[in-house]
């Protein structure tokens, strides 16, 4: 359902924030199979020695960090339209009670 205010203005759509979700949710799969591979090189290189395998070594380091930081936007991002969705579903609940009550 549609949630909107006394304006008509849609304030969320819950179908359309299950769908972004579940976007942001194959994002994250995305980026764990991508620290996966990056943690694979990582210790390969880590039996070499000399200027590119320390390159190899500083890069690496940096793409991890790099991805686990989008990583924990993703999951805010996530956690965020939930909490926005039960905020409303709430609401919605709420309303439909007192509207309910008042006309038993």
């Amino acid at each position: 359902m549609a949630y909107v205010d006394q304006n008509g203005l849609v304030l969320i759509d819950e179908i359309e924030a299950g769908e972004d979700v579940k976007k942001l949710t194959a994002a994250l799969n995305s980026m764990d199979e991508a620290l996966e591979i990056i943690n694979q090189i990582a210790n390969i290189n880590a039996a070499f020695s000399g200027d590119t395998a320390n390159a190899i070594e500083v890069s690496s380091t940096e793409l991890i960090k790099q991805v686990n930081l989008q990583k924990t936007a993703i999951e805010e991002e996530i956690r965020f339209i939930n909490e926005v969705v039960t905020k409303y579903q709430t609401i919605d609940t709420k309303m439909k009670d007192q509207i309910n009550s008042t006309l038993n």
